[in-house]
């Protein structure tokens, strides 16, 4: 079962240092890791890079500041969270695939905001 790479080093050296070192990361991995095994589930590691800059809808990057925290894609008109945007981009990864394609979303009908319909199963 392959671990999760994420660089507690890396952030420890963060401004964010005191935080990630005291939440016991590693010890987190760990345990996620148990729990997923137990359920039947696994651990996948993926690239955390531009999770939250690409659009989950058409896989165009929509750059954007870190206080801005709705994805709203020019190209194919989708919106929605941020954070809803980087979980989808996440599980796709996990799933090997680089784009999932949004049911019922088409630009210029007057949908200017969409619930995510794909439901997270980590």
């Amino acid at each position: 079962m392959p671990e999760a790479n994420l660089n507690i080093k890396g952030l420890a050296k963060t401004h964010l240092s005191k935080s990630i070192n005291d939440a016991g990361w590693g010890q987190f991995l760990s345990i996620l890791t148990v729990k997923a095994e137990n359920a039947g589930q696994k651990t996948i590691a993926v690239n955390p890079k531009n999770t939250s800059q690409d659009c989950s809808n058409c896989g165009e990057k929509v750059p954007k500041k870190l206080n801005i925290r709705t994805h709203s894609c020019p190209h194919c008109g989708i919106a929605i969270d941020r954070d809803v945007n980087a979980a989808i981009n996440i599980k796709n990864r996990a799933a090997g695939h680089s784009v999932l394609k949004a049911r019922g979303v088409r630009r210029g009908t007057g949908t200017a905001k969409r619930e995510a319909h794909t439901k997270l199963k980590l």
